[in-house]
């Protein structure tokens, strides 16, 4: 029943996927691999005003870029072949994905808010951690409220931040620990 209202997901809304900029007549990569949406129950409202798709207990989201865990996941299906521009990952949401130089990094919050937007030429991506957020990666730990990460800018700003950096481990090859005075 879950492969059954994936594969009705994907057919209704398309996968989310990575924008390209790929060149005409270039060669063509292989498609790049698929969402995989698993949870416990599914709802799928297609009417004009609402279009959105509501996955709930045991959220699951597997994705090239990350892995997400949480209890509900509200996905706002845009018209026939747009991409996904908003999704929203509440209570125990859990978020794991690897940046651009292949670096870890582990997310947890009450509620995340996905964000794409494409305005004057400038592509806008951003996650908003609410609800306890904390980030964790090999350099150390954020905590604040709200966290907000700009994916396109690859940064992040969070409301009275908490930052414990991690020990720079003998013989290791990684930068000395971050300095924060």
């Amino acid at each position: 029943m879950k492969t059954l209202l994936l594969l009705l997901s994907i057919a209704l809304c398309g996968a989310v996927q990575a924008q390209t900029n790929a060149v005409k007549g270039a060669a063509t990569k292989s498609p790049p691999a698929p969402t995989e949406i698993n949870s416990d129950t599914a709802d799928f409202d297609l009417s004009a005003s609402a279009r959105q798709a509501v996955y709930r207990g045991h959220v699951v989201v597997v994705d090239p870029q990350m892995k997400l865990k949480c209890e509900q996941l509200v996905v706002y299906l845009p018209p026939s072949g747009e991409r996904v521009n908003h999704i929203v990952a509440q209570t125990n949401v859990v978020i794991d994905f690897a940046d651009q130089q292949g670096q870890m990094t582990h997310a947890v919050a009450d509620l995340a808010d996905y964000r794409y937007l494409v305005s004057n030429g400038v592509t806008n991506e951003t996650v908003t951690l609410t609800g306890n957020p904390q980030v964790e990666n090999s350099q150390g730990t954020l905590t604040g409220d709200p966290i907000n990460w700009d994916r396109g800018n690859n940064r992040m700003t969070a409301t009275n931040p908490h930052m414990k950096s991690k020990p720079a481990v003998e013989g290791s090859t990684n930068a000395p620990p971050l300095k924060l005075f």
